[in-house]
Protein backbone atom coordinates (compact mmCIF):
# COMPACT_ATOMS: atom_id res chain seq x y z
CA UNK A 1 0.00 0.00 0.00
CA UNK A 2 1.45 3.57 -1.13
CA UNK A 3 2.83 5.65 2.12
CA UNK A 4 0.24 8.17 3.15
CA UNK A 5 2.99 10.91 3.24
CA UNK A 6 3.90 10.10 -0.31
CA UNK A 7 0.96 10.68 -1.74
CA UNK A 8 0.44 13.89 -0.02
CA UNK A 9 3.20 14.92 -1.31
CA UNK A 10 2.64 14.04 -4.75
CA UNK A 11 -0.96 15.83 -4.62
CA UNK A 12 0.98 18.90 -3.26
CA UNK A 13 2.89 18.36 -6.17
CA UNK A 14 0.25 18.47 -8.63
CA UNK A 15 -0.93 21.52 -6.78
CA UNK A 16 2.37 23.51 -7.53
CA UNK A 17 2.41 22.42 -11.10
CA UNK A 18 -0.67 23.61 -11.55
CA UNK A 19 -0.29 27.00 -9.56
CA UNK A 20 2.71 27.60 -12.02
CA UNK A 21 0.69 26.67 -14.69
CA UNK A 22 -2.02 29.07 -14.19
CA UNK A 23 0.09 31.61 -13.43
CA UNK A 24 1.24 31.63 -17.15
CA UNK A 25 -1.72 31.74 -18.21
CA UNK A 26 -2.70 34.98 -16.26
CA UNK A 27 0.58 36.13 -17.46
CA UNK A 28 -0.32 35.82 -20.95
CA UNK A 29 -3.75 37.45 -20.36
CA UNK A 30 -2.08 40.11 -19.22
CA UNK A 31 0.58 40.15 -22.18
CA UNK A 32 -2.22 39.86 -24.50
CA UNK A 33 -4.32 42.53 -23.28
CA UNK A 34 -1.20 45.28 -23.91
CA UNK A 35 -0.47 43.32 -27.21
CA UNK A 36 -3.88 43.56 -28.71
CA UNK A 37 -4.70 47.14 -28.03
CA UNK A 38 -2.40 48.04 -31.15
CA UNK A 39 -3.51 44.75 -32.79
CA UNK A 40 -4.73 46.08 -36.84
CA UNK A 41 -8.00 45.39 -37.51
CA UNK A 42 -8.83 43.79 -41.00
CA UNK A 43 -10.13 46.04 -43.44
CA UNK A 44 -13.08 43.88 -44.98
CA UNK A 45 -16.32 45.40 -43.79
CA UNK A 46 -18.95 42.41 -43.97
CA UNK A 47 -22.75 43.23 -43.39
CA UNK A 48 -23.59 42.44 -39.72
CA UNK A 49 -26.61 41.56 -37.81
CA UNK A 50 -26.36 42.40 -34.08
CA UNK A 51 -29.32 40.75 -31.93
CA UNK A 52 -29.61 41.02 -28.29
CA UNK A 53 -32.44 39.40 -26.68
CA UNK A 54 -33.64 41.88 -23.57
CA UNK A 55 -36.12 41.31 -20.84
CA UNK A 56 -36.26 44.51 -18.49
CA UNK A 57 -35.12 47.75 -18.36
CA UNK A 58 -32.30 49.00 -15.55
CA UNK A 59 -30.65 52.36 -14.96
CA UNK A 60 -27.92 51.51 -17.85
CA UNK A 61 -30.05 49.84 -20.63
CA UNK A 62 -30.58 53.21 -22.72
CA UNK A 63 -26.93 54.09 -22.29
CA UNK A 64 -25.88 50.25 -23.61
CA UNK A 65 -27.83 50.90 -26.44
CA UNK A 66 -26.40 54.45 -26.99
CA UNK A 67 -22.88 52.46 -27.11
CA UNK A 68 -24.08 50.02 -29.71
CA UNK A 69 -25.71 52.67 -31.81
CA UNK A 70 -22.30 54.98 -31.49
CA UNK A 71 -19.79 51.81 -32.75
CA UNK A 72 -17.60 52.28 -35.63
CA UNK A 73 -18.63 50.24 -38.34
CA UNK A 74 -20.41 51.09 -41.68
CA UNK A 75 -22.46 48.15 -42.15
CA UNK A 76 -24.91 46.90 -39.56
CA UNK A 77 -28.21 46.91 -37.75
CA UNK A 78 -29.45 45.98 -34.08
CA UNK A 79 -31.66 43.64 -33.73
CA UNK A 80 -33.48 43.56 -30.33
CA UNK A 81 -36.00 40.30 -29.09
CA UNK A 82 -38.09 40.86 -26.17
CA UNK A 83 -40.76 38.54 -24.64
CA UNK A 84 -44.05 40.40 -24.63
CA UNK A 85 -44.96 43.96 -25.99
CA UNK A 86 -45.72 45.19 -22.30
CA UNK A 87 -41.65 44.39 -21.31
CA UNK A 88 -40.41 47.73 -20.38
CA UNK A 89 -37.97 47.19 -22.61
CA UNK A 90 -40.41 47.28 -25.83
CA UNK A 91 -41.44 50.88 -25.27
CA UNK A 92 -37.94 52.22 -24.12
CA UNK A 93 -36.44 50.56 -27.65
CA UNK A 94 -39.45 52.30 -29.86
CA UNK A 95 -38.82 55.89 -28.73
CA UNK A 96 -34.66 55.16 -29.85
CA UNK A 97 -35.86 53.64 -32.56
CA UNK A 98 -38.19 56.35 -33.57
CA UNK A 99 -34.96 58.78 -33.64
CA UNK A 100 -32.57 56.37 -36.00
CA UNK A 101 -32.98 56.11 -39.70
CA UNK A 102 -35.04 53.25 -41.07
CA UNK A 103 -33.66 49.68 -40.07
CA UNK A 104 -31.53 50.88 -38.19
CA UNK A 105 -32.89 48.77 -35.03
CA UNK A 106 -35.72 46.06 -36.00
CA UNK A 107 -37.46 45.08 -32.39
CA UNK A 108 -38.82 41.61 -32.45
CA UNK A 109 -41.56 40.06 -29.93
CA UNK A 110 -40.45 36.53 -29.43
CA UNK A 111 -43.07 35.65 -27.12
CA UNK A 112 -43.26 32.93 -24.41
CA UNK A 113 -40.89 30.07 -24.96
CA UNK A 114 -42.47 26.54 -24.46
CA UNK A 115 -40.03 24.01 -24.98
CA UNK A 116 -36.37 25.91 -24.71
CA UNK A 117 -34.32 28.96 -22.84
CA UNK A 118 -35.80 32.06 -23.11
CA UNK A 119 -32.78 33.82 -23.92
CA UNK A 120 -32.66 30.76 -27.14
CA UNK A 121 -36.30 32.02 -27.84
CA UNK A 122 -35.44 35.24 -28.32
CA UNK A 123 -32.30 34.75 -30.15
CA UNK A 124 -34.34 32.56 -32.86
CA UNK A 125 -36.62 35.08 -33.02
CA UNK A 126 -33.98 37.17 -33.64
CA UNK A 127 -32.18 35.08 -36.38
CA UNK A 128 -35.57 34.77 -38.11
CA UNK A 129 -35.57 38.63 -38.45
CA UNK A 130 -32.48 38.81 -40.87
CA UNK A 131 -31.75 37.84 -44.55
CA UNK A 132 -29.03 36.77 -46.36
CA UNK A 133 -27.45 40.27 -47.04
CA UNK A 134 -26.98 39.93 -43.10
CA UNK A 135 -23.39 38.09 -43.77
CA UNK A 136 -22.38 38.09 -39.92
CA UNK A 137 -24.47 37.39 -36.91
CA UNK A 138 -23.45 39.12 -33.66
CA UNK A 139 -24.79 38.38 -30.12
CA UNK A 140 -24.82 40.30 -27.48
CA UNK A 141 -26.12 40.60 -23.92
CA UNK A 142 -28.05 44.00 -23.16
CA UNK A 143 -26.32 44.66 -20.17
CA UNK A 144 -22.71 44.70 -21.50
CA UNK A 145 -21.13 48.12 -22.31
CA UNK A 146 -19.10 47.34 -25.72
CA UNK A 147 -16.34 49.70 -26.85
CA UNK A 148 -16.88 51.74 -29.99
CA UNK A 149 -15.16 49.18 -31.72
CA UNK A 150 -16.84 45.90 -30.58
CA UNK A 151 -17.89 45.11 -33.80
CA UNK A 152 -14.85 45.31 -36.29
CA UNK A 153 -12.91 43.87 -33.55
CA UNK A 154 -15.19 41.17 -33.16
CA UNK A 155 -15.81 40.50 -36.44
CA UNK A 156 -12.44 40.12 -37.53
CA UNK A 157 -11.46 36.38 -37.51
CA UNK A 158 -14.19 35.36 -39.71
CA UNK A 159 -12.28 37.44 -42.63
CA UNK A 160 -9.27 35.13 -41.70
CA UNK A 161 -10.88 32.45 -43.81
CA UNK A 162 -13.07 29.12 -42.98
CA UNK A 163 -10.68 27.68 -40.56
CA UNK A 164 -12.45 30.25 -38.58
CA UNK A 165 -16.16 29.05 -37.23
CA UNK A 166 -17.07 31.97 -34.58
CA UNK A 167 -15.09 34.47 -32.91
CA UNK A 168 -15.98 35.73 -28.94
CA UNK A 169 -15.38 38.02 -26.42
CA UNK A 170 -15.64 37.77 -22.67
CA UNK A 171 -17.04 39.57 -20.05
CA UNK A 172 -15.37 41.14 -17.03
CA UNK A 173 -16.67 41.90 -13.84
CA UNK A 174 -16.48 45.34 -12.72
CA UNK A 175 -18.09 46.17 -8.95
CA UNK A 176 -20.74 48.85 -8.64
CA UNK A 177 -20.21 48.91 -5.05
CA UNK A 178 -17.48 47.93 -2.62
CA UNK A 179 -19.53 44.86 -1.39
CA UNK A 180 -17.44 41.65 -0.80
CA UNK A 181 -19.35 40.11 -3.12
CA UNK A 182 -18.63 41.77 -5.59
CA UNK A 183 -15.00 41.65 -5.54
CA UNK A 184 -14.87 37.66 -5.40
CA UNK A 185 -17.45 37.93 -8.49
CA UNK A 186 -15.12 39.23 -10.30
CA UNK A 187 -12.26 37.30 -9.50
CA UNK A 188 -13.71 34.04 -10.04
CA UNK A 189 -14.70 35.67 -14.11
CA UNK A 190 -11.12 37.12 -14.37
CA UNK A 191 -9.76 33.42 -13.84
CA UNK A 192 -12.01 32.15 -16.57
CA UNK A 193 -11.28 35.08 -18.53
CA UNK A 194 -7.99 33.86 -18.65
CA UNK A 195 -8.72 30.79 -19.76
CA UNK A 196 -9.96 32.19 -23.13
CA UNK A 197 -7.09 31.46 -25.75
CA UNK A 198 -5.98 28.61 -27.74
CA UNK A 199 -8.29 27.05 -30.10
CA UNK A 200 -8.22 23.55 -28.47
CA UNK A 201 -10.17 25.25 -25.11
CA UNK A 202 -11.83 27.82 -26.25
CA UNK A 203 -15.90 28.38 -25.72
CA UNK A 204 -18.13 31.07 -27.30
CA UNK A 205 -19.63 33.56 -24.49
CA UNK A 206 -23.41 34.28 -25.56
CA UNK A 207 -22.57 37.63 -24.38
CA UNK A 208 -20.14 38.75 -27.13
CA UNK A 209 -20.30 36.11 -30.28
CA UNK A 210 -20.22 36.28 -33.57
CA UNK A 211 -20.35 33.64 -36.74
CA UNK A 212 -21.30 33.91 -39.86
CA UNK A 213 -24.61 33.72 -41.03
CA UNK A 214 -24.71 30.72 -43.31
CA UNK A 215 -22.37 28.74 -41.06
CA UNK A 216 -25.36 29.12 -38.40
CA UNK A 217 -27.31 27.17 -40.79
CA UNK A 218 -25.14 24.95 -42.16
CA UNK A 219 -23.79 23.94 -38.39
CA UNK A 220 -27.21 22.86 -37.81
CA UNK A 221 -27.58 25.49 -35.19
CA UNK A 222 -30.59 26.68 -35.49
CA UNK A 223 -31.91 22.93 -35.26
CA UNK A 224 -29.66 22.40 -32.10
CA UNK A 225 -31.09 25.52 -30.27
CA UNK A 226 -34.72 24.57 -30.76
CA UNK A 227 -35.05 22.58 -27.43
CA UNK A 228 -31.98 24.07 -25.60
CA UNK A 229 -31.22 26.46 -22.82
CA UNK A 230 -27.25 27.32 -23.14
CA UNK A 231 -26.63 29.37 -25.92
CA UNK A 232 -22.96 29.53 -25.98
CA UNK A 233 -22.24 26.18 -24.83
CA UNK A 234 -24.43 24.65 -28.00
CA UNK A 235 -22.79 27.48 -30.29
CA UNK A 236 -19.38 26.02 -29.22
CA UNK A 237 -20.05 22.15 -29.61
CA UNK A 238 -21.62 22.62 -33.07
CA UNK A 239 -18.58 24.92 -34.28
CA UNK A 240 -16.36 21.62 -32.78
CA UNK A 241 -18.50 18.54 -34.36
CA UNK A 242 -19.11 20.76 -37.92
CA UNK A 243 -15.66 20.29 -38.97
CA UNK A 244 -12.20 21.31 -38.56
CA UNK A 245 -13.44 25.62 -37.56
CA UNK A 246 -12.26 26.73 -34.25
CA UNK A 247 -13.51 29.73 -32.07
CA UNK A 248 -11.47 32.77 -32.02
CA UNK A 249 -11.03 34.78 -28.69
CA UNK A 250 -10.52 38.11 -29.08
CA UNK A 251 -9.59 39.83 -25.83
CA UNK A 252 -10.19 43.11 -27.00
CA UNK A 253 -13.82 41.86 -27.33
CA UNK A 254 -13.95 41.98 -23.34
CA UNK A 255 -17.09 43.83 -21.85
CA UNK A 256 -17.46 45.60 -18.54
CA UNK A 257 -20.37 44.18 -16.76
CA UNK A 258 -21.34 45.68 -13.67
CA UNK A 259 -21.25 43.56 -10.70
CA UNK A 260 -23.82 43.64 -8.36
CA UNK A 261 -24.28 41.09 -6.07
CA UNK A 262 -24.84 40.28 -2.08
CA UNK A 263 -23.35 37.20 -0.95
CA UNK A 264 -26.64 34.71 -1.55
CA UNK A 265 -27.32 36.34 -5.11
CA UNK A 266 -23.67 35.41 -6.02
CA UNK A 267 -24.20 31.97 -5.11
CA UNK A 268 -27.34 31.55 -6.78
CA UNK A 269 -25.65 33.01 -10.12
CA UNK A 270 -22.18 30.73 -9.47
CA UNK A 271 -24.07 27.42 -8.82
CA UNK A 272 -26.71 27.83 -11.81
CA UNK A 273 -23.85 28.79 -14.39
CA UNK A 274 -21.51 25.73 -13.43
CA UNK A 275 -24.79 23.43 -13.20
CA UNK A 276 -25.21 24.28 -17.22
CA UNK A 277 -21.37 23.45 -17.50
CA UNK A 278 -21.60 20.20 -15.44
CA UNK A 279 -24.79 19.50 -18.26
CA UNK A 280 -23.33 21.25 -21.42
CA UNK A 281 -19.45 20.55 -20.67
CA UNK A 282 -18.79 18.42 -18.32
CA UNK A 283 -14.77 18.03 -18.60
CA UNK A 284 -14.40 21.59 -18.26
CA UNK A 285 -16.52 21.04 -14.61
CA UNK A 286 -14.54 18.68 -13.60
CA UNK A 287 -11.74 20.12 -14.54
CA UNK A 288 -12.50 23.42 -12.74
CA UNK A 289 -13.79 21.11 -9.57
CA UNK A 290 -10.32 19.31 -9.55
CA UNK A 291 -8.62 22.27 -9.83
CA UNK A 292 -9.85 23.99 -7.41
CA UNK A 293 -10.00 20.76 -4.94
CA UNK A 294 -6.32 20.43 -5.35
CA UNK A 295 -5.15 24.04 -4.72
CA UNK A 296 -7.40 24.92 -1.37
CA UNK A 297 -6.69 21.17 0.28
CA UNK A 298 -2.75 21.52 -0.55
CA UNK A 299 -2.73 24.71 1.00
CA UNK A 300 -4.83 24.23 3.92
CA UNK A 301 -2.97 20.79 4.53
CA UNK A 302 0.69 22.80 4.50
CA UNK A 303 -0.72 25.29 6.89
CA UNK A 304 -2.15 23.54 9.24
CA UNK A 305 0.39 20.45 9.01
CA UNK A 306 3.03 23.39 9.36
CA UNK A 307 1.45 25.08 12.60
CA UNK A 308 1.28 21.10 14.38
CA UNK A 309 4.69 20.45 13.62
CA UNK A 310 6.06 23.42 15.28
CA UNK A 311 3.98 23.02 18.49
CA UNK A 312 5.41 19.25 18.45
CA UNK A 313 8.64 20.61 17.86
CA UNK A 314 8.86 18.32 14.27
CA UNK A 315 11.92 18.92 12.43
CA UNK A 316 9.81 19.29 9.42
CA UNK A 317 7.51 22.21 10.03
CA UNK A 318 9.44 24.79 7.88
CA UNK A 319 9.46 22.17 4.78
CA UNK A 320 5.64 22.63 5.46
CA UNK A 321 5.60 26.12 5.84
CA UNK A 322 7.78 27.19 3.03
CA UNK A 323 5.05 24.71 0.54
CA UNK A 324 2.29 26.75 1.87
CA UNK A 325 4.00 30.31 1.08
CA UNK A 326 5.13 28.75 -2.61
CA UNK A 327 1.69 27.97 -3.18
CA UNK A 328 0.10 31.16 -1.55
CA UNK A 329 2.69 33.29 -3.41
CA UNK A 330 1.72 31.81 -6.66
CA UNK A 331 -1.66 32.23 -6.50
CA UNK A 332 -1.06 35.98 -5.17
CA UNK A 333 1.04 36.70 -8.46
CA UNK A 334 -1.77 34.73 -10.21
CA UNK A 335 -4.34 37.14 -9.19
CA UNK A 336 -2.41 40.00 -9.34
CA UNK A 337 -1.71 39.45 -13.18
CA UNK A 338 -5.32 38.31 -14.21
CA UNK A 339 -5.88 42.44 -12.24
CA UNK A 340 -3.46 43.96 -14.57
CA UNK A 341 -4.85 41.81 -17.96
CA UNK A 342 -8.64 43.30 -16.97
CA UNK A 343 -7.50 46.97 -16.70
CA UNK A 344 -5.59 47.03 -19.36
CA UNK A 345 -7.76 45.28 -21.78
CA UNK A 346 -10.81 48.19 -19.92
CA UNK A 347 -8.77 51.42 -18.97
CA UNK A 348 -11.86 53.22 -18.38
CA UNK A 349 -12.66 50.63 -15.98
CA UNK A 350 -9.09 50.31 -14.54
CA UNK A 351 -9.48 52.33 -11.28
CA UNK A 352 -12.06 50.19 -10.49
CA UNK A 353 -10.45 47.17 -10.90
CA UNK A 354 -7.06 48.02 -9.22
CA UNK A 355 -8.92 49.13 -6.50
CA UNK A 356 -9.41 45.07 -5.55
CA UNK A 357 -5.82 44.27 -5.98
CA UNK A 358 -6.23 43.09 -2.33
CA UNK A 359 -8.88 40.56 -3.11
CA UNK A 360 -7.24 38.90 -6.00
CA UNK A 361 -3.71 38.82 -5.08
CA UNK A 362 -3.88 38.13 -0.97
CA UNK A 363 -7.51 37.17 -0.79
CA UNK A 364 -6.79 34.49 -3.67
CA UNK A 365 -7.16 31.53 -1.32
CA UNK A 366 -10.86 33.29 0.33
CA UNK A 367 -12.16 33.21 -3.46
CA UNK A 368 -11.45 29.86 -4.53
CA UNK A 369 -13.26 28.83 -1.39
CA UNK A 370 -16.35 30.50 -2.34
CA UNK A 371 -15.58 29.53 -6.06
CA UNK A 372 -15.03 25.87 -5.08
CA UNK A 373 -18.46 26.04 -2.40
CA UNK A 374 -20.14 26.69 -5.57
CA UNK A 375 -18.89 24.36 -7.73
CA UNK A 376 -19.72 21.28 -5.50
CA UNK A 377 -23.44 22.80 -4.78
CA UNK A 378 -24.01 22.85 -8.50
CA UNK A 379 -22.80 18.80 -9.02
CA UNK A 380 -26.43 17.98 -7.87
CA UNK A 381 -29.36 18.65 -9.47
CA UNK A 382 -30.75 19.58 -13.02
CA UNK A 383 -33.15 22.51 -12.39
CA UNK A 384 -32.67 25.96 -12.23
CA UNK A 385 -34.14 29.22 -12.46
CA UNK A 386 -33.40 32.28 -14.42
CA UNK A 387 -35.37 35.40 -14.43
CA UNK A 388 -37.94 34.53 -12.93
CA UNK A 389 -38.68 31.16 -14.74
CA UNK A 390 -37.74 27.56 -13.33
CA UNK A 391 -36.10 25.02 -16.16
CA UNK A 392 -34.71 21.26 -16.11
CA UNK A 393 -31.88 20.64 -17.85
CA UNK A 394 -31.88 17.55 -19.17
CA UNK A 395 -28.70 17.56 -21.63
CA UNK A 396 -27.26 20.26 -23.85
CA UNK A 397 -29.67 20.11 -26.17
CA UNK A 398 -32.72 19.84 -24.35
CA UNK A 399 -34.85 21.75 -22.03
CA UNK A 400 -37.78 21.28 -20.07
CA UNK A 401 -39.90 24.52 -19.00
CA UNK A 402 -41.92 25.02 -16.20
CA UNK A 403 -44.16 27.98 -15.82
CA UNK A 404 -46.48 28.58 -13.21
CA UNK A 405 -50.19 29.07 -14.70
Amino acid sequence: MPDITFLLFLVWLAAFVLAIWALRVAQIFARRALHMQHQTLCTQTPAVAVILPIKGVDEDTAANVAMLLDQDYPKYRLIFAVESPDDPAADLLARIAAEQPAGKITIIVAGLAQDRGQKVHNQLAGVGATTAADEILAFMDADAKPAPDWIHVLISPLTYGPQVGAATGYRFYVPTTPHGANAVASVINAIVAALFGPFRRTFAWGGSMALRRADFFRLGLHEAWQHALSDDFVLSHCVRVGGSARIHFMPRCLVASQANFSWPSLREFAVRQYRITRICAPLAWLTAVSGAGIYLFSLAYALVMSIWSLGTGAANWWQLALMFIALYSLSAARGYYLMLGGAGLLPAHAPAIKRLRWWYTLGFPAVQAFNFLALVQSAVGRRITWRGVEYTLVNRTTTVVHRKN
